[in-house]
């Protein structure tokens, strides 16, 4: 469906998290175009709207068994927190019928279409690439985040205090993070979560491109996220390319980004993950070096040839 489709029409009532209500206002939905598709990330390239909505409805089964049967969402606001053009929350829609469903995002082109296409019964509005959001404090009883903070790097602890200041009291959040099972497949290295820590790749890459990197290690989660929130559950992922879990609770209080980035020096890890992380810059910037100068070589070679061809055409003019 174009991205100029009619909004579909949505029943009155719902049974909150029957599969076949979910499936049914999901199909009937609009569809992204496919570079926004894209752009939300998706593991089969070859069929990016199918990849698409595949990854959205295991996202939701996740996040359902995260939240337990007790769950409902009557009644709550919910933010889904970097949703792109409605991945996840496309899968929710049913839900919708019930409590408030949100979603923020970076990319105008994303929220616009979803702007156009699915609000009501969708809420979406635009965020910074930088804190804060535009909502008041506690204003969201539930915040997922899925493949956000596997890319934040200099901005991950001003997000983290933001998410827990918009977080209704005893709130939850559902946050992906990338560990052992995508380190292993991305780095071709084994994985030794002591000396990882918090380790960004390609730092500053255009988000074009896929932007950074970033993985975390379970200690370092519990040492630095745990500042801010009890974690409920942490899933590592065991499959290869699978993405960790966290299910947290918004702790009680105020808390500050420079709390959350705060070196304990009492915990040895900290010091052997630094070290790893400024020998993978080293690496990184060796590579960006050799890259660079293999261009000026390859442009210094375009350019004799050019000049010894332009000098030849003089001396062969009468």
């Amino acid at each position: 469906m174009s991205a100029n489709a009619t909004r579909v029409a949505m029943p009155a009532r719902v049974i909150v998290g029957r599969v076949s209500d979910a499936a049914s206002f999901e199909s009937a939905a609009p569809l992204p175009p496919r570079p926004l598709a894209l752009r939300a990330g998706v593991p089969d390239s070859s069929d990016v709207i199918a990849s698409y909505r595949a990854v959205g409805r295991d996202s939701r089964a996740t996040i359902l068994e995260l939240l337990g049967p007790d769950w409902s969402f009557e009644g709550k606001r919910v933010l889904d927190f970097g949703c792109g053009s409605g991945k996840v929350l496309r899968h929710f829609l049913a839900e919708a019928q019930q409590g408030e469903l949100w979603g923020c995002d970076i990319d105008e082109r994303s929220i616009a279409w979803l702007e156009h296409e699915m609000c009501p019964p969708l809420h979406v509005f635009r965020n910074d690439e930088a804190p804060p959001l535009d909502q008041p404090d506690g204003r969201f009883d539930l915040i997922w985040s899925v493949s956000v903070f596997t890319h934040l790097t200099d901005h991950w602890a001003g997000w983290l205090a933001e998410l827990h200041r918009v977080l209704a009291p005893r709130g939850l959040a559902i946050i992906s993070f990338l560990g052992g099972a995508m380190y292993e497949v991305w780095t071709q290295d084994d994985w030794d979560p002591n000396r990882i820590g918090m380790t960004v790749l390609n730092h500053g890459q255009d988000w074009e491109l896929g932007g950074p990197t970033v993985f975390h290690s379970p200690w370092w989660l519990r040492e630095h996220w745990g500042r801010a929130f009890e974690l409920i559950t942490l899933n590592e992922g065991n499959a290869p390319r699978e993405h960790g879990l966290v299910v947290l609770r918004r702790r009680p209080g105020t808390i500050a980004a420079a709390e959350l980035e705060r070196v304990d020096p009492d915990e040895e890890r900290e010091l052997a993950a630094l070290r790893h992380q400024v020998a993978l810059l080293a690496l990184e910037s060796a590579g960006l070096r050799a890259e660079r100068d293999g261009l000026v070589s390859a442009d210094a070679r375009r350019l004799s040839r050019r000049v010894s061809g332009r000098v030849g055409q003089m001396r062969r003019r009468p």
